[in-house]
């Protein structure tokens, strides 16, 4: 299971140090894909072949052709390099709006990467609605 919060950066070349408690998923790659907002998502290749099938088994036709059509497209196979760096894609930095200060949040099954301003605003709005938590 992902948890936690994680401030990182993202260097000039696009690499962002994944957090040291998220590496030993990894050891067989990942998925970086579109996240639900503005924000990327990151699965184990196990999870997002689970993710995948599960989709397929759930959805009409014409629901999964535009699924597949937003997400497989996009989505980019990704390694961590010899210091624990995943190089994000252009076009998902671009999609996220990632500037090079985000912040990396565990959501049980993946981890998301945010721009850390746009993280920050999401929160004080989760907590402006006074969402309840069930623990």
């Amino acid at each position: 299971m992902f948890l936690g919060e994680y401030e990182h950066s993202i260097d000039t070349k696009g690499r962002m140090a994944v957090p040291a408690k998220f590496r030993a998923r990894m050891d067989r790659g990942a998925v970086v894909s579109k996240g639900m907002g503005p924000c990327l998502s990151v699965y184990t290749i196990e999870r997002w072949e689970e993710k995948s099938n599960e989709l397929v088994a759930g959805a009409t036709s014409e629901e999964l052709r535009d699924f597949e059509r937003r997400i497989y497209p996009s989505a980019s196979e990704v390694d961590l390099d010899a210091q624990g760096r995943m190089l994000i894609p252009a076009k998902l930095r671009a999609f996220a709006q990632l500037g090079n200060e985000v912040t990396v949040v565990g959501v049980r099954d993946r981890f998301e990467i945010w721009d850390r301003t746009a993280w920050q605003t999401y929160q004080e709005q989760l907590e402006a609605n006074g969402g309840r938590i069930p623990f």
